[in-house]
């Protein structure tokens, strides 16, 4: 019963180091805020810059899986190559060997000094600074602050309560027998690689086995596979995040695994046949917290520098065993992502090229929102819980596109630009926010529909039918926004005038139509909000378009429309006959 109990405690401990360490990810990164990806995206022209900011990264957020996140998200926006990301993974294993250098100072004994220093002493002290900010605190930043305390504080409270429950289990022979079973390479490695699969925190292993060793029943035999296995189990986490993602989020978390699995086959090849050769006189001996810690680190060191050099190799390695799919919706989707690689800061001093770039990617932004569109309006005929996570996706890659495109066309204004290629800017400024609304509206429509199925909301047959031919107008307007994005003729922006107007009349119509439904209580009042809503939102995504034409008939025309009724009344001015002959043409069309 006793030694249950112990066991119960033992993973209590585990759990408040695994919270401790991911609440101070989490804090750390929420400090930061986007700088963690801004400085990764500027590292990528060099290696050995990669590796130090990996490395230095992991090392403040306390998480190497943090990296890998932000690593996987520039790789999926298009903003950060494989090859280049593959250093920047090296760096983070490096990182993540700090945890094991920390916590080996909770066994400090001796020194008065660092005594008065230690986990063991700073614990509560930390715990109880970080409860007083938390409580005192108005700012939400002050508050993080306290958090990110606290949770040092919770880390170490967690290593020493391990620490005192292990001290118990130096008397059990069958945690010797366990032991000395592990001593065998291959279980050895099993053993790190399961159990750091199940925890699915590296330096939470490293931290069970430094907890273990303090009760001096742990040997360098013993570790050492435990250790090399846990290496293999961390890449678990990536792993698992990557299912569902597109192939470069596959690659991304397939080299973390290619690069610990090498590591961990070189290790053992070489460790075990100087054991057999030669042998290790330290090798049946006890190995103690620091021990543990120094393997830890010695094997990610040691495996980034031999293979380093072959960081080419490794990306084609991972290319071959997540292979390109032929006609893959997500191929399409990495085209127009990697369209982000043309905004380079250098060609900014040659403006019209750099204006030219922009439209381009604003346009690949563009074509992202309308398959977001038409997958969100496909949900309401067949609903499809993997297309709701692809449209949520997207929805994260458009804004770190949008994002990317505002920075670099406000660096653009600053050179010294004509008057006219100052006003392509701004108005692709514009164009580019517009754009980003079109695509927040779309995710918005998903989720009224996803609403609707998870309240059991259905509609009529004739309500459903009016909000296809809505659908239909919406991603025609979309696509002649997209055409007009592309080609830059004014005859387009008639089009999609014309088509906004056919849009109202519709949308009239068919709201009349629905308030007539739930007079005849033929629809009920749950399935008339969703309705509604549904329209207002196709209503605003047209409206979005409509500015993207105004400001790119002011790049046309090279003028200013100070308001709508400008714009409208230059195009009515000339085009009075065409617009009555096309509103007609149109007009049949969504019938």
């Amino acid at each position: 019963m006793d030694i249950l109990i112990s066991i119960f405690k033992l993973l209590g401990g585990l759990a408040l180091l695994i919270y401790g360490m991911k609440s101070l990810s989490t804090q750390l990164k929420k400090l930061s805020g986007s700088k963690l990806e801004q400085i990764l995206t500027h590292v990528t022209d060099n290696a050995f810059k990669a590796l130090l900011v990996g490395f230095l990264i992991t090392v403040a957020t306390q998480s190497s899986a943090t990296t890998t996140v932000i690593i996987v998200g520039l790789v999926n926006s298009g903003i950060l190559k494989l090859r280049n990301s593959i250093p920047i993974i090296m760096g983070a294993n490096i990182g993540t060997t700090i945890n094991s250098q920390i916590l080996r100072l909770a066994n400090i004994e001796g020194n008065s000094f660092l005594t008065l220093i230690s986990p063991a002493t700073i614990a509560p002290v930390l715990l109880i600074v970080g409860l007083i900010i938390i409580q005192k605190s108005k700012k939400a930043k002050n508050k993080d602050i306290g958090q990110l305390v606290f949770s040092l504080g919770l880390l170490f409270t967690g290593m020493i309560t391990m620490i005192n429950i292990a001290s118990s289990f130096s008397n059990l022979p069958i945690l010797t027998d366990i032991l000395k079973k592990l001593s065998n390479p291959i279980l050895g490695v099993l053993a790190g690689a399961l159990v750091t699969a199940i925890v699915q925190s590296s330096a939470a292993t490293v931290g069970i086995l430094q907890a273990i060793s303090t009760t001096g029943i742990m040997t360098f035999s013993t570790t050492i596979p435990i250790i090399l296995g846990q290496n293999i189990g961390t890449c678990a986490t990536s792993m698992i995040a990557s299912v569902g993602g597109n192939k470069n989020a596959r690659r991304v978390a397939t080299v973390h695994l290619y690069f610990n699995l090498i590591g961990t086959i070189l290790f053992l090849i070489g460790i075990y046949s100087y054991q057999h050769f030669i042998g290790f006189s330290f090798w049946n001996g006890p190995i103690d917290m620091g021990g543990i810690a120094n393997f830890h680190t010695i094997f990610n060191v040691v495996s980034t520098l031999i293979l380093f050099p072959f960081i080419k190799q490794i990306e084609k390695l991972t290319m071959i065993t997540v292979k390109d799919k032929k006609e893959d919706e997500e191929e399409n989707e990495e085209k127009y992502l990697a369209e982000l690689n043309k905004l380079d800061e250098g060609i900014t001093k040659i403006p019209s090229l750099a204006i030219e770039n922009a439209n381009s990617v604003i346009t690949s932004m563009a074509e992202v929102a309308r398959k977001n569109f038409e997958n969100s309006s496909g949900l309401l005929n067949k609903f499809d819980e993997k297309k709701l996570e692809r449209i949520k996706e997207r929805e994260d890659i458009i804004d770190k596109m949008e994002e990317r495109t505002t920075k670099y066309l406000v660096t653009l204004l600053n050179n010294n630009l004509r008057k006219d290629e100052n006003l392509k800017v701004n108005s692709l400024i514009r164009i580019d926010s517009e754009i980003e609304k079109v695509a927040d509206y779309s995710y918005a429509l998903s989720k009224i529909i996803e609403e609707m199925k998870d309240n059991e909301i259905v509609f009529s047959k004739d309500a459903k039918k009016s909000l296809n031919i809505m659908f239909r107008l919406t991603t025609d307007i979309i696509s002649k926004t997209i055409e007009y994005l592309r080609n830059e003729k004014i005859d387009l922006g008639i089009d999609i005038q014309i088509l906004k107007e056919i849009a109202e009349t519709k949308r009239e119509e068919f709201r009349a139509d629905h308030i007539q439904r739930l007079k005849s209580n033929l629809c009920n009042v749950e399935s008339g909000i969703s309705y509604l809503e549904i329209l207002t939102t196709l209503e605003k995504i047209v409206d979005h378009c409509y500015n993207t034409s105004i400001s790119l008939s002011n790049i046309i025309t090279d003028r200013r429309f100070i308001t709508k009724h400008d714009y409208i009344s230059s195009i009515y001015t000339n085009n009075e006959e065409i617009l009555k002959e096309k509103f007609n043409e149109y007009s049949l069309k969504y019938e």
